[in-house]
């Protein structure tokens, strides 16, 4: 039993340091795109509230913000290409 929980804490620790890292790399990005990025990173909204010293709430409007944005781009590239 020990074993797996030993590797369990190894794992979140090199989670919680690449997370670390790509927070760093991307400097001085908005809070959202770090968010994005933690997400598509496949941490959970309240690890990355953590990681931005934010409330997970937050985390989870910006992602659905971003997810709208996208949507509604995507609708506007589909629209064009039906009129021509």
């Amino acid at each position: 039993m020990k074993k797996a929980a030993k590797s369990v804490s190894i794992v979140d620790v090199n989670q919680n340091l690449l997370a670390q890292i790509l927070i760093h790399v991307m400097g001085d990005a908005s809070q959202n795109k770090k968010a994005l990025a933690l997400r598509n990173a496949g941490l959970p909204n309240a690890s990355i509230a953590a990681l931005l010293g934010t409330s997970p709430e937050v985390i989870g409007t910006v992602l659905y913000q971003a997810r709208q944005r996208a949507s509604r781009k995507k609708n506007k590239r589909t629209a064009k290409r039906k009129r021509r």
